[in-house]
């Protein structure tokens, strides 16, 4: 039973540790970095959305946190139009161009 059980734990081992660091398509710091602003654009509209969400039911001003998700939101766009020109895959390409639209629809319905 030892065995088999430390059998299975290499097996396991060894698929994770292939997966993670033998594949063939591993992402490039630029994808990385995309991947970093779709999660910061998220963080964002999460927090618009609990700032707008905590002022109807408290009636509380919530000014400071709907502006730093606003500023969040233009940090994002600038630092994706920088990146856009610096991406090599397609994949990577329509990846920016969805967070692109998603950050011009929430500019435009924050705006």
């Amino acid at each position: 039973m030892r065995k088999i059980l430390i059998l299975c734990l290499i097996v396991v081992a060894g698929v994770v540790g292939y997966s993670r660091f033998g594949s063939a398509h591993s992402a490039s710091a630029d994808e990385k970095a995309l991947a970093d602003l779709e999660h910061q654009f998220d963080a964002a509209s999460q927090q618009m959305a609990m700032a707008n969400h905590s002022a109807g039911l408290s009636g509380m001003d919530a000014t400071a946190d709907v502006e730093a998700a606003r500023a969040a939101v233009r940090r994002v766009d600038s630092e994706l139009q920088t990146l856009k020109g610096r991406l090599t895959s397609e994949a990577a390409q329509q990846r920016a161009d969805r967070l692109q639209e998603k950050v011009r629809a929430f500019r435009q319905a924050t705006d």
